[in-house]
């Protein structure tokens, strides 16, 4: 921070200027707090703001959210995701061992307690190569009551879907709207809360 004591005059004051004085170490004091404070605004302006960069490269809103089908125990002969049209549909992209995946667990379970019984669809889709580890995790942390899916290959070397969603973070989440369109692409769950909460 800027030295502002040569703002301040050198001696007390004569009686008669102390008022002045007075004012003028008001204002001093004044900008010290400001310049204070600067550095603290701007890193909170970097802390909601860190997401953007990740966001900017995702599906944007309104683009028709691409179609694929999904395998697993459940639907063993395959379930496109465009059958799901007509209903709000959050779609996670994820991994077990990515730590900021683990991180947002229970948040998106508190989510998918919230909105499912709206009717909302929740789909995971997991980058884990261990189906055993994949599914451990989802047994113990209450993720297995929503449809998830995982092509069980390495991500980006081998997995297909990661390029038709721009996914080159994780978590990366989606809210496709009843129209099949994207509504919001973001990495983070508090613009996936604010954007569930404006279809209410």
């Amino acid at each position: 921070m800027p030295d502002l004591s040569r703002l301040l005059p050198a001696r007390k004051p004569h009686t008669g200027n102390t008022i002045i004085y007075y004012i003028r170490m008001k204002k001093v004091m004044l900008l010290s707090s400001l310049l204070t404070l600067m550095p603290l605004h701007k890193v909170n302006a970097q802390v909601d703001n860190s997401t953007d960069k990740y966001d900017r490269l995702l599906l944007k809103s309104g683009e028709a959210a691409p179609d694929f089908t999904i395998t697993n125990d459940k639907y063993p002969q395959g379930i496109a995701l465009s059958s799901f049209k007509g209903k709000l549909v959050v779609l996670e992209f994820w991994a077990s061992w990515c730590p900021d995946c683990r991180k947002i667990t229970p948040t998106m379970t508190d989510l998918y307690k919230k909105y499912s019984p709206k009717d909302v669809v929740f789909i995971g889709v997991s980058f884990d190569t261990d189906k055993k580890k994949w599914q451990n995790y989802m047994s113990k942390n209450g993720t297995d009551g929503w449809i998830q899916y995982s092509e069980l290959k390495k991500w980006k070397k081998e997995t297909t879907i990661d390029t038709l969603y721009k996914v080159n973070w994780i978590p990366t989440m989606y809210l496709i709207g009843k129209d099949g369109r994207i509504v919001v692409g973001t990495v983070s769950t508090d613009k996936l809360t604010k954007a569930l909460e404006e279809t209410e």
